[in-house]
């Protein structure tokens, strides 16, 4: 990888890392009482993943692995000569991206709370669509289309949106998650 990996992160990406941080200490606080507490194996679990997804995603912008591995793909189309058709693969990717992030959301409305009940159990569901939409603005920001940029990065600032709106609904999940059980015994 390239130079974004030796330049120290930004303001943004430190808070942003920060604000994760605290995530992960907040779901592993959640983890630990779901155990404690006897809950469903499933909720320990789905707390863990997202611990550890908001630590990798804390280590990825503090490192600027996301910039330097979009800088390298940028290269690698360079010196492949595609450069000037990357559109031709950006938007199949892009278009798969937002059709699995709508799936998803489908699943999680249509299914998830029809089969899912109580505060805890809704918590967890808000903790892990909030995790998803994370995981698809990644994708979204890897694959870098002009007109998907154009509605991340734009006036509406919709990358800042999702990314402390999902790490907002997280915390707030977490904690809503450790009242309930810890009320409940």
């Amino acid at each position: 990888m390239t130079s974004a990996l030796t330049s120290a992160p930004s303001l943004p990406s430190l808070a942003a890392a920060g604000l994760y941080g605290v995530v992960v200490l907040l779901c592993l606080m959640a983890a630990v009482t779901a155990g404690r507490q006897r809950q469903q194996s499933w909720h320990k679990t789905a707390w863990l993943a997202i611990a550890l997804l908001f630590a990798g995603l804390a280590l990825l912008r503090l490192y600027g692995v996301e910039e330097a591995l979009r800088d390298d793909l940028r290269s690698l189309l360079y010196a492949d000569g595609v450069y000037e058709e990357r559109r031709k693969y950006q938007r199949p990717i892009a278009a798969t991206v937002l059709a699995l992030l709508a799936l998803g959301i489908f699943v999680w409305i249509a299914i998830g709370f029809r089969k899912v009940h109580g505060r805890r159990n809704a918590a967890i569901l808000v903790a892990l669509a909030s995790a998803f939409a994370m995981v698809g603005l990644l994708a979204l920001r890897l694959i870098s289309l002009s007109p998907v940029d154009a509605l991340l990065y734009g006036p509406v600032k919709l990358n800042w949106i999702v990314d402390l709106g999902s790490a907002l609904g997280v915390l707030a999940s977490a904690g809503v998650y450790f009242a309930v059980v810890s009320r409940s015994r």
